[in-house]
C-alpha cells in the first residue's frame, strides 16, 4: 500500500523536529503491518464520516495525530497535526 500526501500534510510535518519526523515515520510503518495495534488508536473521525471514503485517524503522540483516507490502491495522508485538526 501507498501513501499519498496532501499539501497540508507536507507542511505539517515539515514543522516537526526530526526526532518526532522519525516517530511518525515508525508508525506509519506499523500501520501498514498492523492497522489495529492497540498505540495507533485507529479510529473514524465521527464529524467526517460521510465522506468516501470516510475520514480516519491514527495517533502518534497523545497530542499528535493523522487525519487520512482509505482508498482501494493508496492511504491518502490529509494532515498532521493537534487536536485542531479535526473539525
Amino acid at each position: 500500500m501507498e501513501f499519498v500526501t496532501s499539501p497540508q500534510f507536507e507542511k505539517g510535518i515539515r514543522k516537526l523536529d526530526r526526532k518526532t519526523r522519525e516517530l511518525v515515520y515508525r508508525k506509519l510503518g506499523l500501520f501498514l503491518q498492523n492497522k489495529s495495534h492497540p498505540s495507533l488508536r485507529y479510529k473514524t473521525v465521527q464529524a467526517l464520516k460521510h465522506l468516501d471514503p470516510p475520514v480516519k485517524e491514527i495517533s502518534i503522540t497523545i497530542s499528535l495525530r493523522i487525519t487520512l483516507q482509505e482508498f482501494d490502491d493508496h492511504m491518502y495522508l490529509r494532515n498532521i497535526g493537534g487536536h485542531e485538526i479535526l473539525p
